[in-house]
């Protein structure tokens, strides 16, 4: 045996990118297929479905992923989120939102402050996101002071300097908003160079949430779209020129819906929809609910050139993979 062979065979192979999702339930076993009743009885909000999808797409991609699933405590999940943040083998986290609805009423009335900030935490959620280590949040929620902001609403105008651009993110981007980004690249970019990538589209999000409608808002602003961001309420419209501002009013959803050219919808509801004759001509829309906010059979029979995306998920955990390796070879290669 030569000197190159017995190299060949004595080299170590490198240590597998692994991958931990971590998920606050009483289940102790993934929910099969075949029992639907448990999983909506157990998973409202299909989480152990979609940690099933990352483990057949991580398994194929030869990534190692490990669900680690935890009493709805916040003890246990803080427990489970530091060890995570120790281990040398773990390249990157992942916790299954939203956990707060999760844990009861045993955190009935307690309160959370930021230790950096000494700014209490909106939500249990977000006290959670900041103990995932910067170096393996794989959604990219904890950047500490990075991480996108809500903006603060005077009157009419929003400060601009409260908006984080996408550039302060550096290259990890919330895997749903980062999904649909991508997706709608391949139907509307902009083919001259020169220009931003969806200089002149206008952009509905029907969702204003750190996961989906925030992030994905700011970025495709900054690649030059009209973008209306539609909460429960309120509507604000972010600008190409950076600018942000709450529309007054008399701005319906219907109003910013007629003049998208893409709509993107992620209301939690079974109820609601969006009216199929508000669609504009030849307008993209992307679906991220579980149940669609949009009238499929509708869309099925009309001739006016809609495009219809019915779900993200198996684009989520391609972005969800791409932020992985990304982290893998920023922070955890020698």
């Amino acid at each position: 045996m030569g000197d190159r062979e017995d190299a060949t065979t004595l080299s170590p192979c490198p240590p597998p990118i692994k991958l931990v999702g971590i998920l606050a339930t009483t289940t102790t076993h993934p929910i099969s297929s075949e029992d639907d009743t448990q999983s909506y009885d157990d998973d409202p909000y299909g989480n152990e479905r979609y940690s099933e999808q990352i483990a057949a797409s991580c398994t194929n991609d030869g990534i190692v992923y490990e669900p680690w699933r935890v009493p709805p405590t916040v003890e246990a999940l803080e427990r489970a989120i530091c060890h995570a943040n120790e281990r040398l083998d773990v390249h990157g986290i992942l916790v299954f939102y939203p956990v707060a609805d999760r844990l009861g009423n045993a955190t009935s009335g307690k309160t959370y402050k930021c230790h950096q900030t000494g700014v209490y935490y909106r939500s249990l959620d977000d006290y959670f996101r900041d103990l995932v280590a910067c170096t393996k949040d794989v959604e990219g929620y904890c950047r500490k002071g990075l991480r996108i902001q809500k903006p603060e609403v005077q009157d009419n105008d929003v400060r601009s300097e409260h908006i984080v651009n996408a550039e302060e993110l550096g290259p990890i981007y919330p895997c749903t908003a980062l999904a649909v980004y991508k997706i709608l690249e391949s139907y509307h970019a902009s083919a001259t160079a020169a220009s931003r990538l969806f200089e002149n589209i206008t952009v509905t999000i029907i969702n204003r949430s750190e996961v989906l409608g925030l992030p994905l808002a700011t970025m495709l602003s900054n690649q030059g779209a009209t973008v209306y961001s539609v909460n429960i309420d309120s509507i604000l419209q972010f600008g190409p020129s950076g600018k942000v501002q709450r529309e007054h009013a008399s701005t319906t959803v219907e109003k910013c819906v007629r003049s998208s050219t893409v709509v993107v919808s992620g209301v939690p509801s079974t109820a609601f929809k969006v009216p199929t004759d508000w669609i504009a001509e030849n307008a993209s829309l992307i679906n991220v609910a579980t149940d669609s906010n949009f009238e499929e059979e509708e869309l099925c029979d009309n001739p006016r050139g809609i495009t219809y995306v019915p779900h993200v998920g198996r684009v989520t955990v391609a972005a969800l993979e791409y932020n992985l390796t990304s982290l893998h070879r920023n922070y955890h290669q020698d």
